[in-house]
């Protein structure tokens, strides 16, 4: 007996020795062919972009599809109780059709500013565009209108004058053929990037048709690789990452819309010029918490200070008022505190992850740090409690 636990002994360090040494082959390797790895996790990920594009439809439309539901299953009741009408699958039918309004209606969203916005944002920067020489040699005769008593400063704005116009004929201009290529590579990347939407748009129907049974099985199969007390954890932390990105993101996406909306009506009013471009501007950057509104309002007050100083400063007490708006009635409605984390670490997340990853990290680092900082502190509460009892 105790010869045959001695065998099963050395079988097992046999192998924990074996997969030591595997692992720490593969990490030589890793180092040692660091461009080759992530050249190949960047092919995979691009293989299965359209997977992830579908899973990111199937979360953010999930829970619209959810509530349509609730209607469309009286629906089906009411026709299943026709004396000519026999339904085998109620709830399938229910989910079909709300699937399909869900789809219709953001299609129809999506055609819509396509055919009405779209235009009208290139009509728009067509027009700024044309306009930039005009704006450039108002500022250069505004220049030479304060400084005339000043001969050298009008000579030093004549040479930068003059610099700019030969910097623009000797970099621009000989450029052209790499900026053709580049707009026919960006092209191609965006036809690449509209099929994968779509795959990964039937992905989406797919995942959101049968979401019980993928449920089911990413828990069952987190159940079978973790012991019982992980398993809970990642249940729970799941959960909160759910309640986290769904509420928080969801929610400030919508806070944004609406602020784009509401800034394009305001500074149409007040005739604010390229006022699509200007809201849709602070309606992207926006998504961004504290310091979104800035990195959106200051590039425009600069732009319309070139243009019309008063249309500036109008358009900076508006969108002060807005943002007030904003920070005090309508984020606090929509978002509330749904990351569960004091402005201090929604300061530091936005700074860490805007620092790495650009402005995606600052889209997305505060849920993200969220995450991190719930899964830290119930860590840090355990072994709290562990040492109180000991």
């Amino acid at each position: 007996m105790k010869e045959k636990f001695k065998g099963n002994n050395y079988i097992y360090w046999g192998v924990t020795l074996f997969g030591v040494v595997a692992a720490a082959i593969i990490l030589v390797f890793i180092l040692l062919k660091m461009e080759m790895f992530f050249a190949g996790i960047t092919k995979i990920i691009m293989v299965l972009m359209p997977i992830f594009i579908g899973l990111l439809f199937a979360y953010l439309l999930n829970p619209i599809v959810v509530q349509f539901e609730k209607y469309t299953d009286k629906f089906v009741l009411w026709i299943d109780h026709h004396p000519k009408v026999k339904i085998k699958n109620r709830k399938r039918l229910s989910r079909a059709l709300s699937i399909f309004i869900t789809y219709f209606i953001t299609a129809a969203i999506i055609v819509l500013f396509i055919r009405f916005v779209v235009p009208s944002l290139i009509d728009s920067l067509n027009v700024m565009i044309a306009n930039i020489p005009m704006y450039v040699n108002n500022i250069y005769d505004k220049l030479l209108s304060l400084t005339k008593s000043n001969p050298e400063f009008v000579k030093l704005v004549e040479n930068l004058n003059t610099d700019i116009t030969k910097a623009f004929s000797n970099i621009v201009i000989p450029s052209m053929d790499t900026i053709v290529l580049n707009i026919t590579q960006g092209i191609s990347s965006f036809l690449k990037w509209v099929v994968n939407i779509i795959i990964g748009l039937i992905v989406s129907v797919y995942l959101i048709y049968d979401r019980e049974s993928f449920m089911g099985g990413t828990r069952k199969f987190l159940k079978a690789l973790l012991p019982e007390k992980a398993y809970d954890t990642s249940i729970v932390t799941l959960g909160y990452i759910n309640k986290v990105f769904g509420g928080f993101m969801v929610a400030k996406i919508i806070d944004s819309i609406l602020i784009g909306i509401l800034t394009f009506l305001i500074i149409s009013i007040f005739k604010v010029p390229y006022a699509l471009i200007i809201s849709l501007i602070v309606g992207i950057t926006n998504i961004i918490p504290y310091f979104g509104p800035f990195i959106g309002a200051i590039p425009c007050i600069v732009f319309l200070l070139l243009i019309d100083p008063a249309k500036a400063i109008t358009f900076a007490v508006l969108i002060l008022l807005i943002q007030q708006f904003d920070g005090n009635i309508l984020g606090p409605k929509l978002i509330g505190n749904k990351t569960g984390i004091k402005s201090f670490w929604v300061l530091f997340s936005i700074l860490l992850f805007g620092g790495i990853f650009g402005f995606v990290g600052m889209i997305f680092g505060v849920p993200v740090f969220a995450v991190i900082y719930s899964v830290v502190n119930n860590l840090i509460n355990k072994r709290l409690v562990k040492k109180t009892t000991v």
